[in-house]
């Protein structure tokens, strides 16, 4: 006699892998993904760690253990919502084309720097996990598998909106999927550059890109140059490789950015920096729209 096969839809248990350390405690408090937390693992499961540091950012799945009481908070009841209401930044989205920490398995997943590793315990930047958060799993992020630059995202999530911070808020909202140092750079060259031109994203453009992975999808996302429509071509570049640089074509207008340097010690720096500490800039043709 057959063994009957499980019921693939059957709810069933997960054991955490470990708990949060974290100063985030509150919705109030908010999470600025500069702060230190730490993963404590189940002494057990020490020996699984080894290795771990050799890596710069890790994956953390994590159970949402008090998504119901964000859910009070708000006033959209007990039930996590299927199509998020009217009252939501992003209204009519499903929850599953969002990121809304209302999922209905109550998984949260987040992009994290590794500082360092001790013993059992890991030290992270960046994690917007509560304090005392279970966390279910740990596993390094790979450049090679998880970054795709060539990602196609509708325009409600790449727009970069008119205003002051503009760089700061596309890389706040982008942040659960990199958190990345080259990637503020790629969207600050794009802002700065739009902004140049006097145009918007979705217009016209062409650019050619040396630089990173991170740095192309940065860039990518600020201007809607993309390889998917033949209008990036990205020359893969390390670190060590430079100089980094961008050539953007509109009509007969041409804007050339070299980077200044590639090395900063996180996105926040890059974010708070002025544009003549971040590259130097070459501009050909006529009516431009400001200055550099």
């Amino acid at each position: 006699m057959k063994t009957p096969r499980p019921d693939p839809l059957e709810a069933f248990t997960l054991a955490p892998i470990g708990v949060v350390d974290s100063p985030y405690q509150t919705f109030v408090d908010g999470c600025d993904y500069q702060s230190e937390s730490r993963i404590v693992l189940r002494p057990e499961l020490e020996a699984g760690l080894v290795g771990i540091e050799y890596f710069s950012h890790l994956w953390v799945i994590y159970r949402q253990h008090r998504s119901a009481e964000w859910l009070r908070a708000r006033g959209w009841g007990d039930a996590p919502p299927l199509v998020l209401p009217a009252e939501d930044d992003r209204a009519g989205q499903g929850v599953f084309s969002s990121r809304a920490p209302c999922r209905p398995a109550a998984l949260g997943s987040c992009i994290v720097s590794l500082l360092r590793r001790e013993k059992n315990v890991i030290v992270v930047r960046g994690l917007d996990a509560f304090h005392r958060t279970p966390v279910v799993d740990v596993k390094p992020y790979v450049p090679h598998f998880d970054a795709f630059p060539d990602a196609a995202v509708p325009l409600h999530w790449a727009k970069v909106m008119e205003r002051p911070d503009d760089a700061a808020r596309a890389s706040r909202e982008m942040h659960w999927d990199t958190s990345n140092v080259d990637f503020a750079l790629g969207l600050r060259v794009g802002v700065a550059a739009l902004r140049r031109l006097g145009v918007a994203r979705g217009v016209p453009l062409r650019a050619e890109l040396a630089g990173s992975t991170f740095f192309a999808h940065g860039f990518e996302m600020a201007t809607g140059c993309s390889p998917l429509r033949a209008t990036l071509v990205h020359t893969p570049r390390s670190a060590s490789e430079v100089p980094w640089t961008v050539r953007l074509f509109h009509g007969e207008q041409v804007l050339d950015y070299r980077l200044a340097r590639v090395a900063w010690p996180d996105a926040a720096s890059i974010l708070a920096a002025v544009e003549n500490a971040l590259w130097s800039e070459t501009a050909v043709g006529a009516d431009f729209a400001g200055t550099p």
